[in-house]
């Protein structure tokens, strides 16, 4: 009696435990029934296509005194990887013109006990605008560790919500220098700290030199500082006033008589 086994596929399970079917070429009618003893992979690991040892084949039944029979055979079958859904964790960020969601972090459920394994990703925010439990998304999630081979992120993307707070902005004036003019009137140029490819205008109400006087290194107050534009909504403006300096040249004065 030749005794063969067909291997059963499994899902890593982190042992060498196989299932296999058996059949034989016993004479049709007769009464027998074929046990494995053992079926074992030569590995837990997940693969295709891995061997399959049979051991201790045992035969019984009625008819089983007119046979001899095999007590080993081989096989093959695959251990598929075990899927393992991945959840992620993302910290608020302050606005900062991107989408990206640096800190967020992974992890995964259904490893088996001593299985060395992290998964990462990509995140990001669903845009780059401030806002609260703004959707948070990991895509393109990769395994890594010692038993990475065994496990598969199953989705292959994980979501969770972060805030988006705004940015502090912090407006700056520096002063242009005019010919005296009896007022006080002046005029400055305005940076920020704003992200650089933000659309936000900075506007001021007033600007005025401390007097009239024609000198140098003046000292300008600025007053009504503001901002505008399709980002601004993305700030938290942090002053409303600023001083800076510029001269005052004297006036050309053309006598005639």
């Amino acid at each position: 009696l030749t005794v063969t086994a067909t291997g059963v596929n499994k899902v890593y399970d982190g042992t060498p435990t196989a299932s296999v079917n058996l059949s034989d070429n016993r004479v049709a009618g007769d009464a027998l029934t074929i046990t494995p003893g053992t079926a074992a992979f030569t590995s837990p690991s997940a693969g295709d296509g891995k061997i399959v040892n049979v051991s201790a084949i045992a035969v019984t039944g009625t008819d089983a005194g007119n046979y001899t029979w095999n007590t080993t055979a081989t096989t093959t079958a695959n251990i598929a990887k075990k899927p393992v859904p991945p959840s992620v964790v993302a910290p608020d960020k302050v606005y900062d013109g991107t989408t990206s969601a640096p800190g967020t972090a992974c992890s995964l459920s259904g490893v088996l006990a001593g299985d060395a394994v992290t998964c990462s990703g990509t995140a990001a925010f669903a845009d780059k605008n401030v806002g609260t439990t703004k959707t948070v998304t990991l895509s393109a999630i990769a395994l890594s560790g010692a038993a990475a081979g065994n496990y598969t992120a199953s989705p292959a993307t994980a979501t969770t919500t972060a805030d988006i707070t705004p940015r502090p902005l912090t407006v700056t004036a520096t002063g242009v220098n005019k010919i005296y003019d009896g007022t006080t009137t002046a005029a400055v140029t305005l940076a920020s700290n704003k992200v650089a490819a933000d659309t936000v205008t900075l506007g001021y109400a007033s600007a005025s030199f401390v007097d009239t006087a024609a000198g140098t290194g003046k000292f300008i107050s600025v007053a009504g500082i503001g901002i505008s534009g399709a980002d601004s909504g993305n700030y938290t403006l942090q002053n409303t006033t600023a001083t800076t300096s510029a001269n005052i040249a004297r006036r050309t004065l053309v006598v005639t008589a």
